[in-house]
Parts: C-alpha cells; structure tokens; sequence
C-alpha cells in the first residue's frame, strides 16, 4: 500500500481550500436564513398591517357617524397590532420557537380564514381533504402561500368570493387558491416581493407554482409540492423561476372537509401594549 504524502505547502493549500468552502457554506446558511426572515415577515406582519390599515381608515370614516361602531373597528385594529408585535418579536429572537408547529394546517388556515372574514365580510369556501397529517416542512410554506394569497386578495383583487381546495394524496400535496376579482395580465406582472416569496417557497421544494388571471377575469393559483424531497436545495435566483402560466385545473377528490364558519372573536377591555416588554430585544 503506497502511502500519499503531501508536503506543508500542499497541506496548507487543501487547509485554505477547505476553509474558503466552510466560509462560503457559512455565508450561503446566512443568506438563506435572511430571506426565510424578510418572507416570514412580509407575509406575516404584511398581512396583519394591511388589515390593520383597512380597520383604522374605517373607524375614522366613522368616528363622527357612527362612534359605537367606529370603537368595534378600533377594537380589532388593536388585535392586530397585538398580533403584530408577536410577529416581530418572534423575528427578533430569531424565530427560534416556530409558532406554527403546535398547531395543524387545518387549524391554521381556519384562523387566516376568520381574520380574512372579519377584515373584508367575505367568507372563502375552503375544502380541505388531508388523508394523514403533513410534515412541519410543508405546512409552514402552505400556510405562508395562502396568507400571502390572501393578503393580495384584499388589497388589490376586488374580488366577492374566493376559493381554497387542499388535499393530498400518497405522493403529492396540492393548493388552489381562485378569486373573482379584477385580475391582472401576467406578461406584464412586476413579481413583487409576495409573488416572488411564494415562487421561491415552492422552488426550495422542488415543487411548481404557476398562476393563471387575465383583467376583470379574476387570479387563480396552483402549488403541487411532492411529500418528499431529495433535499433542501438552495433558493434559485427569481430569473431562474419559470415563468406565470396557465395552468389546467387539477381534478379535486368528491370528498372533503369543508371548514365551519370562523365564530366572531371575543375582546376584552381596551389594554395598551406594553412596550416595556421590548426592553432587551
């Protein structure tokens, strides 16, 4: 057996080498850490704001006509600054603690469904039909992808209904999110930030996301991301993602679950925030 020896210069080379690349998966773990933060903040905070504006410039419209219900806009305008702040501060601390793992996808849209209820008095006929529950790394995606469907849909669509189908089968998750609202043409889409966070939210696994709307014909959206993944692969560049299409519609099993109607939010005493509580962020 021929023992490879290398002389100091060769060793301190592949020493160099190996550290460069120990930097370089460093800055790469780094960089997609800062987006996963600038995503979950934008669809999060972003959607609690737009909700919060919308409450705020409703309770001045009514402050002088109607101050009893102008104080009920106030009121939810307060939830969401409540919910809010518990999104930033999760993202300051890293967002070491997921607040979404505790609970099933189900549940959480259920919860984006009565917030989205209560913001805009449009109640979206969601069927979800998930024969086993699916892994924390899919919910949380699915989760994000809707609330920033939803999130556009009030701000921009117009739109009087909308539509969420979720099911899954043995190898294969599929999302639908349609609306009727005034549309856009997508050869002429900016990829906003939202847009271009949903794209690479189904990039990294290795799934396809395409959209289909044309003006004053409404939006409708289509995820499938596989159950299993090869790996984590790296987010791809936004001019790597393929481009918006149209897509077929994809046929939905006969059976599913339709979630109740979101039940009205009981609020307690006005409370200030405690912004003492921010002390050593």
């Amino acid at each position: 057996m021929v023992e490879e020896l290398y002389t100091p210069e060769q060793l301190a080379q592949m020493h160099n080498s190996l550290w460069q690349c120990v930097l370089q998966f460093a800055n790469l773990s780094a960089t997609q850490e800062r987006n996963r933060i600038a995503r979950d903040l934008h669809d999060s905070v972003g959607h609690a704001l737009t909700g919060l504006n919308f409450q705020l410039q409703t309770a001045m419209k009514l402050c002088k006509l109607d101050p009893n219900q102008a104080q009920e806009f106030l009121t939810e305008a307060h939830r969401l600054v409540a919910i809010a702040t518990q999104e930033v501060r999760q993202s300051v601390k890293g967002l070491r603690n997921d607040p979404l793992a505790a609970q099933s996808l189900e549940k959480l849209i259920e919860s984006l469904v009565h917030d989205f209820y209560q913001t805009t008095g449009i109640l979206p006929e969601v069927e979800i039909n998930l024969p086993i529950a699916l892994s924390t790394h899919l919910t949380a995606p699915l989760y994000r992808i809707i609330q920033e469907a939803l999130n556009n849909i009030h701000k921009y669509a117009q739109a009087t209904t909308v539509q969420i189908y979720l099911y899954a089968t043995s190898t294969e998750v599929y999302l639908t999110i349609k609306d009727n609202g005034r549309g856009f043409d997508t050869g002429k889409v900016s990829g906003g930030y939202g847009l271009r966070g949903m794209q690479e939210r189904v990039a990294v696994l290795q799934g396809d996301f395409q959209i289909e709307s044309q003006p004053e014909k409404g939006c409708y959206i289509t995820v499938k991301i596989p159950m299993q993944i090869s790996h984590i692969s790296e987010i791809p560049k936004i001019s790597e993602l393929s481009n918006l299409s149209v897509t077929s519609e994809i046929p939905f099993p006969q059976e599913s679950v339709s979630l109740s109607q979101p039940q009205p939010v009981i609020i307690g005493e006005w409370q200030p925030l405690n912004l003492d509580e921010w002390q050593g962020f």
